[in-house]
């Protein structure tokens, strides 16, 4: 292959592969853009979604041993009278067989029984007095659970003994003053948080709506005090004070969600959603470095999806520079298989109706400029062929007519049946007159030789109408019009002709002579 042929042919393929470059970078930036927003949303609800799953472990806890502790209340309530005894059997059997540590039966006297069986001076118990306060209110309330209330509070020293943390569930009966108390050791929570993989530096925090905290866990940065509030550790500026205000509304209706802020000098993602219990929220506090590697790992296997692709492009563009073109239009139709089956029709296989008209709307859209030409015609006295020699032969005359005139043109002109015995047939990127007249000239030669019918042979014409796009009309329904027009014309003539539209007067010589050859004898 000399000098001369190769270049055309790197021409040829060079544009394509230029504009697939800039298509493929062009997709890149897009498809890297939406990808980083697809992986954030994904780490975002990959962080809410456990950040919910362990305050459903946190209230499962803890409300399992209340859920305990109800039975027990409702066996003592139902005997008006009931020993000591039988009272430390069965705070002994809600000790063993649920996870509190500590189980204190108060029935309204001085000193109340351990599941251990000694007693304790009710007194000496400080936060007991604001645990019957909340009691009382709940019954005044009428907030009954099952004919059982039940508060739940979190104290820093339990006064049993050992000065453990423990969330307390505190539950009474309706008509009296009895009161049971299970304590739950909040160091067992701290156990479903070391599965973490969150990062070692993640903080847990069990708050009330306002901040203040109840529970803190792995506090490595030391930005929190136990007894404190956690809007303590972010900056005191106008735009977290409204962060501060919207996420306490959320949390009092018990809503999830997240935001950033940045504490003991780290930018942090929080993540926060609610236990259940009370009006507790847990809070998941995770540095933002580590948000951003988790996204910069999604991205990563983003990225090299993307590369595999553009390497899969590269394959298939250099297959389609070793096959020919005609391989390729193969491909093409292979791929529009299914929707060039809905538009065509199953009589003669070419473009039915709607599809020729759409796609001769679509061209026009795309190329206003381009020259091309619209003819329109119809089968000279279609119905006597019908009436003569039967609906059959007339089918046969449209079917091999469509196969035919099909054959005589490019795979990229619109050809269809847009009625009983009507054809349109656009054909597109015509450079010249020259070239356009002598298109013009093929399709009325076409009828001068054609025949059709497999024992009888008929010698069937058509009258053709024709319009030049844009001059003739800028749109379908305007092209459609001059065409027809010209149709009328050639009918007009005498049938079996070819007529442009326009006068005679405005016509080409090169019109001239086609309108002029198409009356020959047929």
């Amino acid at each position: 292959m000399n000098d001369k042929q190769i270049k055309p042919v790197i021409i040829q393929w060079l544009i394509p592969v230029a504009a697939l470059v800039l298509i493929a970078a062009a997709l890149l930036v897009n498809f890297s853009s939406e990808s980083r927003q697809t992986a954030s949303d994904h780490v975002a609800e990959l962080f809410l979604s456990t950040t919910e799953k362990y305050a459903e472990e946190v209230n499962y806890e803890i409300k399992a041993m209340a859920a305990a502790g109800k039975t027990i209340m409702q066996l003592i309530n139902n005997e008006q009278w009931i020993s000591e005894e039988r009272i430390i059997r069965m705070a002994e059997a809600l000790y063993e067989n649920s996870d509190a540590y500590a189980v204190l039966y108060n029935g309204g006297e001085e000193q109340g029984l351990m599941h251990d069986g000694s007693k304790i001076k009710i007194a000496d118990i400080s936060y007991l007095s604001a645990i019957e306060e909340h009691l009382k209110s709940m019954r005044e309330g009428k907030a009954a659970d099952e004919g059982v209330w039940i508060y739940y509070t979190y104290v820093l020293d339990d006064e049993l003994g050992d000065g453990c943390p423990a969330v307390i569930s505190a539950l009474t009966v309706s008509g009296g003053n009895r009161m049971l108390l299970l304590y739950y050791p909040v160091e067992k929570l701290d156990q479903l948080f070391a599965k973490s993989k969150f990062g070692a530096s993640t903080f847990y925090a069990v708050v009330n709506p306002e901040g203040e905290i109840i529970r803190l866990n792995n506090d490595t940065g030391g930005i929190f005090s136990e007894d404190g509030n956690i809007w303590d550790a972010v900056e005191d500026n106008e735009e977290n004070n409204d962060l501060r205000q919207m996420v306490t509304i959320r949390m009092r209706n018990k809503a999830s969600g997240s935001f950033s802020a940045v504490m003991g000098g780290v930018e942090r993602r929080v993540i926060y959603a609610p236990v259940g219990i009370n009006n507790w929220t847990l809070l998941v506090g995770v540095e933002q470095s580590y948000v951003d590697s988790l996204i910069e790992k999604e991205l990563y296997n983003s990225q090299q999806m993307i590369l595999r692709l553009l390497a899969a492009v590269g394959v298939f563009l250099g297959m389609l520079i070793v096959i020919n073109i005609i391989g390729k239009l193969r491909s093409n139709e292979r791929r529009k298989k299914l929707e060039e089956k809905a538009d065509t029709d199953l009589l003669t296989g070419l473009n039915n109706k709607l599809a020729t008209e759409r796609k001769i709307k679509e061209y026009m859209e795309k190329h206003p400029k381009e020259q091309a030409v619209l003819f329109v015609l119809d089968v000279d006295n279609f119905k006597k062929i019908n009436d003569t020699l039967g609906h059959a032969f007339g089918d046969e005359v449209l079917s091999s007519l469509g196969h035919q005139v099909k054959a005589m043109f490019r795979a990229s002109d619109i050809i269809g049946r847009t009625g009983g015995d009507e054809f349109m047939i656009l054909l597109k990127n015509l450079n010249s007159d020259e070239v356009m007249e002598k298109e013009a000239m093929k399709l009325a030669d076409f009828f001068k030789d054609f025949q059709t019918g497999e024992y009888v042979k008929y010698a069937a014409t058509a009258s053709i109408g024709a319009a030049v796009f844009p001059k003739d009309g800028h749109d379908f329904e305007s092209m459609y019009k001059a065409a027809d027009s010209a149709l009328y014309v050639a009918k007009k003539r005498g049938k079996s002709q070819l007529a442009f539209y326009g006068d005679e007067s405005g016509k080409s010589e090169g019109k001239k002579k086609v309108e002029r050859e198409s009356r020959v004898n047929k």
